[in-house]
């Protein structure tokens, strides 16, 4: 391993980020800890630029700005092993996610090494060198860190920086083209969300409601993400699913009859249970009730629908020769049915569209898929 350097200091930073600038691309990794909070806390920043590789404590009093300003630069790529919670890291650190990325995850997919590659086995097919996984469960909070942490840590840039150029030489100009789309569209997501208006549409079991029982469950969905942000904890702290399907579907009206449902928090009960029976009567109260949902399963035409764009999609992946499972999953195929079939159109308006309308899966299937569901209702 090259010798690896632990900043700590507004100049030893500040000195890295002008050697940063002159090279075209760097391997970037994070650690963080998110098991009990709803925003995750960032414990370490991993960074490789030609033959230096630091370790940025984000703990120690240092202001990061003039990193996250070299991220933003659109002339430096940032190549990232499965950066999904990466790149939530970045946004909300910088405000924003930089589009200048590659995700050598999704670039050794469209090289045929698989389509969820993890980055112990990347190392080992392209340098036969066996990544040590045991700190994986670090509490990257903890100071001060232990060198076989800080070791680990930069394990995960080091041979990233040197296995990207080998995946670049793998994939042709159309294929590098996708996977600069596929992660841009990967970045894009993690940067949006759902108005929290529009959560129960997406909700798994939402189908189980009547129309009145929607509406209920439209405002508990609400209060549980209000909930959880103001006090920064997991949604499932504040109520798992199941229980906030209970709750629409029986409605209690006082506190006796939350402490009912056996599997509701007592704390939440405690500090939060005026505001969810607040929820409660608000969906109760309301007249503009949402239309009801069926299970997708259940819905007419649904199992010859889903079997003609998967028969699409098949022939989408032989034509760019990849796996099928990269141009659509089980899960993209039903978004894009329950979007065309259940979703109202004034939720559409404040919607990001189903993964298969958009970018480049967008541009060879839309018009297909479109024409489909809209002909079957």
């Amino acid at each position: 391993m090259i010798p690896y350097q632990l900043i700590t200091t507004q100049a030893e930073l500040l000195a890295f980020c002008q050697y940063a600038q002159r090279f075209p691309y760097l391997a970037l990794d994070t650690e963080f800890v998110r098991t009990r909070t709803y925003y995750a806390k960032l414990g370490l920043v991993q960074v490789r630029v030609h033959d230096q590789l630091v370790l940025i404590d984000p703990l120690a009093e240092i202001d990061l700005t003039p990193f996250w300003q070299l991220l933003k630069d659109p002339q430096l790529i940032l190549v990232i092993h499965a950066g999904g919670e990466d790149y939530e890291i970045l946004m909300q650190q910088m405000g924003e996610i930089p589009t200048a990325v590659v995700d050598t995850q999704i670039a050794a997919a469209f090289a045929g090494h698989g389509d969820a590659l993890g980055y112990a086995a990347l190392v080992q097919h392209y340098t036969n060198i066996e990544i040590d996984k045991s700190q994986s469960r670090t509490d990257w909070l903890q100071r001060p860190l232990q060198p076989v942490q800080l070791d680990y840590a930069a394990a995960d840039v080091q041979y990233l920086y040197d296995i990207y150029p080998q995946l670049l030489a793998e994939l042709s100009a159309e294929k590098l083209a996708l996977v600069k789309a596929e992660t841009i569209e990967q970045v894009r997501r993690r940067a949006e969300s759902i108005p929290p208006q529009w959560l129960y549409l997406f909700f798994g079991n939402a189908w189980q409601c009547n129309r009145q029982q929607l509406a209920v469950l439209r405002e508990l969905l609400q209060w549980r993400l209000q909930r959880a942000q103001q006090s920064n904890i997991p949604l499932g702290f504040v109520a798992k699913d199941h229980i906030v399907l209970e709750l629409a579907r029986r409605c209690p009206s006082n506190v006796l009859q939350l402490r009912g449902i056996t599997e509701l928090s007592p704390v939440t009960i405690r500090y939060s249970g005026e505001s969810l029976l607040e929820a409660i009567q608000r969906g109760l109260a309301c007249t503009d009730l949402p239309e009801p949902l069926t299970r997708l399963t259940d819905l007419t035409d649904y199992k010859a629908t889903y079997k003609q764009i998967q028969e699409q999609v098949q022939q989408l992946a032989r034509d760019l020769d990849i796996s099928p499972g990269l141009v659509a999953s089980r899960r993209q195929i039903n978004d894009v049915i329950h979007w065309e079939w259940q979703v109202p159109a004034v939720a559409k308006a404040e919607l990001i569209a189903p993964d298969l309308y958009r970018s480049w899966r967008g541009a060879k299937l839309k018009p297909f898929i479109t024409e489909l569901l809209q002909r079957d209702r």
